[in-house]
């Protein structure tokens, strides 16, 4: 379905005039529309469960707005957003793996965290970050929502044919899509304009984004560049050469809503990215993974049932979770505990945002289902192998030696080897059943300290080391935060 879609928005970008799309001030809204386009898919799968959301969405909206933001009168060098998601349990803290190693190389450093869709954050006083602002979604963009007023486009009637094309194609309602693509524009203009007037207040030298593409991320980037501030994504999870939020087939010198830099963990996605069209080859930087690189040498903390677990059995599976092939995985993983030997143990841990019980796995005594919470990285150090259909921990796994097992389910066509340069049948196998699964397992165990070696080796290709000392370097000797330097007198006009 990924590759399906990816080719879909290439198809369209090769056949239509896309970067004539733009709004009134002369952006461009490819960048977005493509994102928008992409996702929807998934999107309305989700649309059932939207309106018990927007309940306490609202209900916290409104809590929320009557508190400021409390950076009047503070001296911000360099803002980072990011969201709750990306924080991690973490020596009693929740600590940011993306934007909180960068108190290690910026003074004046503030992170700005947006919360879920239903409002949740972590507990204050257990937050990590030194400089910690509590972004919250102001109250006038529900109002804002509540008008939606379509936004006259330029080149509007060649957007209708593509939603019409992309729709026909995929087998998705036109009319909804409309709607849902025009209230996303919506949505966009007035958080540029609300980014634009925040920033004018902070002035800023640079910006960080944990994830560059979305409405909100795309906003935030673009009211950036009408400032002259430069930007700079911090990758935050799996990029694959289909991800349309990174690469783009078609070539063009459209940069709207993108930011301008982006570190990633490693040449192998760095790589990815140089392909597509949307990043300059000059701004796209190797830089590692501070957090991981801190965490991976630390003893396990996970809970003690889990160790009691995971020391009961001779072999140890993981199995993340992923909320697209919940419904394939849970019966896949329940036939696997009914025929796997003894003595290998399953561990099974949902997608973070996933809210099934799995009830169906609980009462079997070789699997652990292990809160959906828990810190990925601690429960990886008392594990020996890795097993998912494509979520990152594939990717983290590797740092870790373990080798991995990705599950190709026929409905739902996600193939990891063709993702990612990742299956070499040697340290890291895709399999279609159980069966295949335990034989897997077994070749794994009888041959695990040459297999663990190799998947060592080739983490550095994903990872690359001493990224603390990279992230120095990059702020101090490229240039970034004194590259706009001329232009900075925008900001205050």
């Amino acid at each position: 379905m990924i590759d399906k879609l990816s080719r879909e928005i290439t198809n369209i970008e090769r056949k239509y005039q896309v970067d004539t799309i733009e709004l009134q001030d002369g952006t461009k809204i490819w960048n977005l529309i493509r994102i928008l386009l992409c996702y929807y898919p998934q999107r309305k799968d989700m649309i059932a469960n939207e309106s018990k959301a927007n309940i306490k969405k609202i209900f916290f909206i409104l809590k929320e707005n009557c508190s400021p933001l409390g950076i009047k009168n503070k001296k911000i060098d360099i803002c980072g957003f990011s969201d709750v998601q990306s924080r991690k349990p973490f020596n009693n803290t929740f600590y940011d793996a993306c934007m909180d190693p960068l108190y290690d190389v910026l003074d004046n450093f503030y992170v700005f965290e947006w919360p879920t869709a239903t409002g949740f954050r972590n507990e204050r006083n257990k937050i990590y970050s030194k400089n910690y602002v509590q972004m919250h979604i102001p109250i006038t963009l529900l109002i804002h929502k509540i008008l939606r007023k379509r936004q006259v486009i330029k080149s509007g009637d060649l957007l209708n044919q593509i939603i019409e094309a992309f729709s026909k194609d995929l087998d998705l309602n036109e009319n909804e899509l409309i709607k849902h693509i025009y209230d996303s524009i919506n949505i966009f203009i007035f958080l540029k304009k609300y980014f634009v007037k925040l920033l004018r207040e902070i002035k800023p030298k640079a910006v960080i984004i944990s994830c560059g593409y979305g409405r909100f991320h795309m906003a935030l980037a673009q009211a950036c560049k009408k400032l002259a501030i430069p930007t700079i994504e911090i990758q935050h999870g799996l990029i694959t050469k289909y991800h349309v939020g990174y690469v783009k087939a078609s070539k063009s010198t459209n940069r709207d809503c993108v930011p301008d830099y982006i570190l990633t963990w490693g040449d192998k996605f760095s790589e990815i990215i140089e392909k597509g069209a949307l990043f300059e080859k000059d701004n796209i930087v190797s830089m590692g993974f501070p957090f991981l690189e801190k965490i991976k040498n630390t003893p396990p903390a996970v809970q003690d049932e889990l160790k009691i677990f995971a020391d009961s059995f001779s072999t140890v599976v993981l199995i993340t979770g992923q909320m697209i092939v919940a419904d394939e995985l849970e019966p896949f993983v329940l036939d696997l505990a009914n025929h796997i030997d003894k003595n290998v143990g399953i561990v099974f841990k949902p997608h973070p945002r996933d809210d099934r019980q799995y009830n169906s796995l609980k009462p079997c005594n070789n699997v652990f289902l292990v809160d959906k919470k828990e810190n990925l990285y601690e429960v990886l150090k008392v594990v020996d192998i890795h097993s998912t259909v494509y979520s990152t921990g594939s990717i983290d796994a590797l740092s870790f030696g373990i080798p991995n097992i990705f599950i190709y389910f026929e409905n739902k066509q996600i193939d990891m080897s063709k993702l990612i340069d990742i299956v070499d049948n040697k340290t890291a196998f895709t399999i279609n059943n159980p069966k295949q699964f335990i034989e897997k397992i077994n070749y794994i165990k009888n041959n695990y300290s040459t297999i663990s070696e190799e998947v060592k080796e080739i983490s550095k290709k994903f990872f690359e080391p001493y990224s603390t000392k990279k992230l120095k370097s990059f702020f101090n000797e490229m240039d970034v935060l004194r590259a706009y330097e001329e232009d900075y007198q925008t900001i205050s006009r």
